[in-house]
């Protein structure tokens, strides 16, 4: 027995390697003859009957799935199976990859870039392809102040016409050694036949028309006028050397420029007045001084010793530099450096004036450089009309600016075409300003031989190369005697058709009396925040009724904000120059006597308090900004503006449009029946109300309050 189960282990055994093909034949063949003698090969056998001869049946497989996993788009999968006999077998699934299929698409515009999404029918997974903008397809330029537009379905894009930015020769910086020696040449010639001429007597010298000294005099003159020439021409480039840093402030060569030439021109201007006493002296005294009384000459010549003593030109250099130093700080808000500058700006400005015979620089700068018809006590009764009548209305209205509502995001888009968005690219707010420009296109009338309209000096602004545009924060119009023409620019976030509409006011004003008049900075400023109004007045209907809100609301709010910083700075001005201060807070500020640097923001906050403003809408650091330092002792031009400013306003409601016109025109004309009008005077010559009758204010109040 034992001996057959060893056989049959064997016998197994050989099936099993039978059923492998790799054996060698002649082991193979052993094993098919033990096979036969353990079975009889070859003989019937009585158990199997007729098959005896046939070899046992093969097992077939029968493989079934007892595990599987699916594959996914990045990981492949596999399937298990197993026989009934033991036997196991596995396959390997390859990962499927993504079925990407288009999802959606956003078409390129002309300006913006486009997208097709692809998304994966499997997993979810997508993919972006990027569209590049197909570009704008300009139409023709209708005018150059008007944007040219696209001519695709749905596009708002607009240009300026590539006739712009192209400046004339007399607005481009060429101020070098070859002017200066011609300066300093007519300089020396004029200074030696001063130095040379007799002294002056008067009973050898008096002003006898016809006489041989009067044509020496002639001679001498066109020496001085072909000096004053130059002069001229230096300062028209001393603007354009500003104008051109401004249009790329971070530009270091041109800060040098601008620098070395503010610099030289404060030289410049010492010398020439270094000549008036010779004047005076000489022989050609009665002809220079023509027409002029006693009074004034010797105003003249007070002033001319000041500006030629080196003493002054120093501390002007300094405040100078002063300037250029604010400019560079990164944050005036919170750098100590601001209240350290300004002080000693300060100390420098009453210097200066002293040098000049004013008690201090708040005295010469009412009289003499912004030409007012007050003083700057004069402003004590103008600040309290404001406390009394204005102040109640900003409070007033900038509680209705917070409850606006109901506004959609095309209201928004609107509001800020007219308020924000750039007039040089929204196609809204450039289309709506040029068609109010069109609206007020009425030639003046005053004078026959100045019929210029409003359009046409627009679009010549556009056109002739005068408009600068650039990255120093602000906006102004100034004239360049030296090429007989004024210039505009206009720095980033400083150019909506708002502001444009402000800064054009200045402009028409140098295009129609070409700054040959001293009018006062309230008149100037009158002309410009009365267009601002007049504008906003003309948008009405224009936009959607709920922007309009918006718009009107923000722009009365502005105005009113402008006249509380206004008085606020200037009474904060008035304090420091004069180191007086009663106020709020005064026995804490003026514990020791003086207002000191590390006081200016207390000071000014407390100002606030004494205005009434309310503690939610004050601007407590607004005097930081640097228009103190920029424009000291000017920002109450502001005030006075923009009461006649909200006036007009006021009566293009409750009068008509055309009669606010009218009263916004004569602003500008009034110099061709008297060029020599006050501001008040010209203000009544124009059917307003002066800003010192207190009737304004209280006509101001009831229709801003009830509006």
């Amino acid at each position: 027995m034992k001996k057959l189960i060893v056989i049959a282990f064997v016998l197994v055994f050989a099936i099993s390697l039978a059923s492998c093909s790799l054996l060698p034949e002649s082991v193979q063949s052993s094993i098919n003859d033990l096979k036969n003698n353990i079975f009889g090969g070859g003989q019937n056998d009585q158990n199997n009957g007729d098959q005896g001869n046939q070899e046992p049946p093969v097992h077939e497989h029968e493989f079934l799935v007892v595990d599987s996993k699916e594959p996914t788009c990045l990981k492949g999968g596999f399937q298990s199976f197993k026989c009934s006999c033991g036997e196991t077998r596995e396959n390997e699934l390859e990962a499927l990859g993504h079925d990407m299929q288009q999802h959606s698409e956003a078409p390129a515009k002309c300006a913006q870039y486009g997208n097709i999404v692809y998304k994966c029918t499997r997993c979810n997974k997508k993919q972006t392809e990027t569209l590049k903008p197909i570009g704008h397809v300009w139409n023709e330029l209708v005018e150059p102040s008007r944007l040219i537009t696209c001519s695709r379905d749905g596009c708002l894009g607009g240009k300026l016409c590539d006739c712009n930015g192209k400046y004339t020769e007399v607005l481009k910086f060429t101020f070098g050694d070859e002017e200066k020696a011609a300066l300093e040449a007519k300089h020396v010639e004029l200074e030696t036949i001063l130095k040379n001429a007799e002294p002056y007597d008067p009973d050898l010298h008096g002003y006898v028309e016809g006489s041989e000294l009067e044509a020496e005099y002639k001679n001498v003159e066109k020496i001085y006028e072909e000096y004053s020439d130059l002069i001229f021409s230096a300062q028209g480039q001393y603007s354009i050397a500003m104008t051109l840093y401004y249009c790329d402030n971070k530009n270091k060569d041109l800060e040098k420029t601008y620098n070395d030439m503010m610099e030289y021109y404060n030289g410049l201007v010492s010398k020439f007045y270094s000549l008036s006493r010779p004047w005076y002296d000489s022989k050609y005294h009665e002809y220079f001084f023509y027409g002029a009384t006693p009074e004034e000459i010797e105003a003249f010549l007070f002033d001319s010793d000041a500006l030629a003593n080196p003493e002054y030109t120093a501390l002007k250099d300094r405040n100078d530099a002063i300037e250029l130093e604010f400019y560079n700080i990164i944050n005036p808000l919170s750098s100590p450096l601001v209240p350290e500058l300004y002080a000693e700006f300060v100390a420098n400005n009453n210097a200066m004036a002293q040098l000049l015979g004013y008690d201090n620089y708040l005295q010469y700068a009412y009289q003499d450089i912004y030409d007012r018809d007050y003083t700057y006590q004069d402003v004590a009764a103008f600040v309290e009309y404001v406390k009394t009548y204005i102040v109640p209305v900003y409070n007033m209205t900038y509680d209705k600016w917070g409850s606006i509502s109901g506004y959609t995001d095309a209201d928004i888009e609107d509001y800020y075409s007219v308020v924000s968005y750039s007039f040089f690219e929204n196609l809204k707010g450039n289309r709506l300003f040029n068609d109010y420009i069109d609206d007020m296109n009425m030639a003046f009338t005053s004078n026959s031989d100045k019929q210029i309209s409003f359009s046409d000096e627009l679009n010549n602004l556009m056109s002739d190369g005068n408009l600068f545009r650039g990255t120093y924060e602000g906006a102004y119009v100034t004239y360049i005697a030296d090429g007989n023409i004024p210039i505009a620019y206009f720095g980033e976030g400083y150019d909506s058709s708002v502001t444009v509409a402000h800064e054009f006011g200045h402009y028409m004003n140098e295009i129609y009396n070409r700054s040959e008049y001293n009018q006062s900075f309230d008149l100037l400023e009158t002309h410009s925040q009365g267009d601002e109004m007049l504008y906003i007045y003309y948008v009405n209907g224009k936009i959607s009724a709920k922007a309009y809100e918006l718009v009107e609301t923000y722009q009365i709010l502005s105005t009113l904000s402008t006249i509380m910083s206004a008085v606020q700075v200037d009474c904060f001005e008035q304090a420091v120059y004069l180191n007086e201060y009663d106020g709020y807070n005064s026995d804490v500020i003026m514990a020791d006597g003086k207002i000191t640097a590390d006081e200016y923001d207390e000071l000014y906050a407390s100002i606030s308090v004494d205005l009434g403003i309310s503690k939610d809408y004050r601007q407590d650091d607004y005097w930081r900004y640097g228009m103190t330092i920029s424009s000291p002792c000017y920002y109450i031009s502001y005030a006075v503006s923009g009461i006649n400013a909200l006036q007009i306003y006021a009566n293009a409601y409750n009068v008509s449009f055309e009669s606010a016109k009218d009263n916004y025109l004569k602003l500008f004309t009034y110099t061709d029946i008297d060029p020599d009008m006050t501001t008040e005077e010209v203000l009544l010559n124009a059917g307003l109300l002066s800003y010192n009758n207190e009737a304004l204010y209280k006509y101001l109040n009831k229709f801003y309050a009830d509006h």
